[in-house]
């Protein structure tokens, strides 16, 4: 699927940026957020801001990121990072970011 971040989205449904923000803020266009916190919009953002009605889609996209470690909590970001401009720039849309910290081996938790 693919994705859009705001000022591209705005320029897809022909509107200016900050009014796509104003109407993520107060709820009229829902938007997902990136792990950084930027705004991102899908293709079925644009069919339904413009009332085209199409099968849903199956399935979800998860992200999953780990370390062994909690002293590599600079490495876990690094991969978050790293994930999400993939993402971006491949157009995927993530319905869920997983992280976690734990040893592979401890069967314990």
């Amino acid at each position: 699927m693919k994705i859009y971040r705001a000022a591209a989205f705005a320029a897809r449904i022909g509107v200016h940026k900050n009014t796509v923000k104003s109407w993520s803020r107060s709820g009229k266009l829902p938007d997902r957020r990136t792990p950084a916190g930027h705004r991102y919009y899908t293709e079925a953002d644009v069919d339904r801001y413009f009332g085209v009605e199409r099968a849903p889609e199956s399935g979800r996209t998860v992200v999953y990121c780990r370390v062994s470690h909690r002293a590599q909590g600079d490495d876990l970001r690094s991969q978050q990072q790293a994930m999400e401009t993939f993402c971006l720039g491949t157009g995927l849309a993530v319905d869920e970011w997983l992280t976690e910290i734990g040893s592979g081996l401890d069967f314990q938790r």
